[in-house]
């Protein structure tokens, strides 16, 4: 043995000579040495990896070369040992770090192209954290609230934790956590052991804050509560990654949110001077019409037999306007059914069903389940008749079929419904693609800025299904026990 193995090892060369080799390997290598040693070789061999056990217990990896010589007239084996644990240690990091790189590229393309919900967003980002940090015992996210720090999501951790649990935004606070990402895991650990006493137990922590526009938004914490070495500088280095991927979805799905909000706003507005124009052409339009309707009559009636041709034109003019009220009546209806606000959706369908049948000679059959009495939030209600509408009008023109299909029901959080026929069907992507499809692509846009999806299923010549899926906001719970009561 040279002076390298004996400060390698530990032991001293009095030590090493009463040794066999398998004194310096793990109980459960010592078997498959044995077998290597006695294997038939060369006067060269290469081996390893292999593990090495120091007189303090530490475990090395190790390479071996050994050449066969002579020393001192007698045939000996000279072995040369190669310590090779950091760098196997680094190369696994660089492995888990590139693996951790290629699960946040996944993540960061859903996020980005789906997540529109602050909620579903912030679960996303635990459960990321667990598949990029598998060292973390527990996972935390802290986000902004006003003046307090919320903890909005969780994965593991003291059950007396719960999620909602705040704490008031001091200065001191905000100053410890501006530094947090550049803190040791154990002094980063004390911080949050002092901030929050549930979490006096913890050994080391990884916290990546996450900014927006310079403005501290929120916290993501990765905590070890056994081992104060647990993390490895690449976890780090990806948390803090996804802490900058979270402040750019979460700003995405904030200013998503607050366009849904304004999209739904100009939706009400649009749908109450639609309102206002149907009362109009209803009222006053209608009223005109009527009146000059009545002028022709007494006009007509002092008409004498001679005067035929102003007797014809009289007759003509009256056919005219009676032409005109149910033009103006069938666009009232178009603009703002009233019977919506009437008799609620199930009654409003059914009564254009009807008028649909006699206008089209298609037969509709309707399946529901839904009281007749049953109000649904205004939006819904709106959304649902267009829907079916809009299907209805297309089946007429182009679906080339004496028969359709109308489903309504509720399911736990969803008002479902689909309108399906066996006519002549169509490519839906070819008809997106060329702009052929201007109403579907309206009835989508409508639906999805309730936070609903339309699903469309049609071939050539296989019929076509359409299946709107519209969210029920929390107050429609009251909403539909209320009405279903009455």
């Amino acid at each position: 043995m040279n002076r390298a193995a004996v400060v390698l090892y530990g032991y001293s060369p009095e030590e090493f000579r009463r040794m066999t080799i398998l004194d310096i390997r793990p109980e459960e290598d010592r078997p498959k040495v044995a077998a290597s040693a006695w294997a038939p070789r060369g006067a060269f061999k290469h081996s390893g990896p292999w593990r090495h056990l120091t007189k303090d217990g530490r475990l090395l990896e190790v390479e071996i070369d050994s050449h066969l010589i002579e020393w001192e007239g007698r045939p000996a084996v000279l072995v040369l040992v190669q310590d090779v644990t950091e760098r196997n240690r680094i190369a696994r990091e660089n492995a888990r770090y590139r693996e951790g790189l290629e699960k946040l590229l996944v993540v960061s393309r859903q996020l980005m192209g789906e997540t529109t919900d602050c909620d579903r967003l912030q679960a996303e980002l635990v459960k990321t954290v667990r598949q990029i940090v598998p060292s973390a015992e527990a996972v935390l996210l802290w986000m902004r609230r006003g003046d307090r720090f919320v903890l909005a999501q969780k994965d593991g951790g003291p059950e007396t934790l719960k999620p909602g649990f705040s704490l008031p935004v001091t200065a001191d606070l905000m100053a410890r956590l501006e530094t947090a990402d550049t803190l040791d895991p154990v002094e980063a650990a004390a911080l949050q052991a002092r901030t929050v006493p549930a979490l006096r137990d913890l050994k080391a922590a990884l916290v990546a804050p996450i900014r927006t526009d310079h403005t501290l938004e929120g916290v993501i914490c990765a905590d070890s509560f056994t081992r104060t070495d647990a993390f490895a500088p690449y976890e780090r280095a990806l948390l803090q990654s996804l802490a900058a991927l979270a402040s750019v979805t979460l700003q995405n799905a904030r200013l998503f949110t607050q366009l849904r909000g304004l999209s739904r706003q100009l939706l009400i507005a649009h749908e109450e001077e639609r309102r206002r124009i149907a009362r109009e052409l209803h009222d006053e339009v209608g009223a005109l019409l009527t009146s000059a309707q009545l002028c022709l009559g007494m006009a007509q009636a002092e008409v004498s037999e001679a005067q035929q041709t102003l007797a014809q034109n009289l007759q003509e003019a009256r056919a005219l306007i009676d032409r005109l009220s149910q033009e103006i009546r069938q666009l009232t209806l178009q603009l703002r059914p009233p019977l919506l606000d009437e008799l609620g959706l199930v009654g409003a369908l059914q009564a254009y069903l009807e008028r649909y049948q006699k206008q089209t000679g298609i037969q509709v059959h309707l399946h529901t389940a839904l009281e007749p009495e049953l109000r649904l939030p205004e939006l819904v209600e709106l959304t649902a008749y267009r829907f079916v509408q809009e299907a209805l009008t297309n089946v007429a023109r182009h679906a080339q079929t004496e028969e359709v299909a109308v489903q309504l029901r509720l399911t736990d959080r969803e008002l479902l419904l689909i309108v399906e026929d066996q006519g002549v069907g169509f490519d839906p992507e070819q008809a997106f693609a060329t702009g052929r499809s201007m109403g579907l692509a309206a009835m989508r846009e409508r639906i999805e800025l309730l936070g609903g999806r339309l699903e469309i299923t049609s071939q050539p010549g296989q019929g076509t299904r359409l299946k709107a899926l519209l969210p029920l906001p929390e107050e429609a719970d009251r909403l539909i026990s209320t009405e279903a009561s009455l």
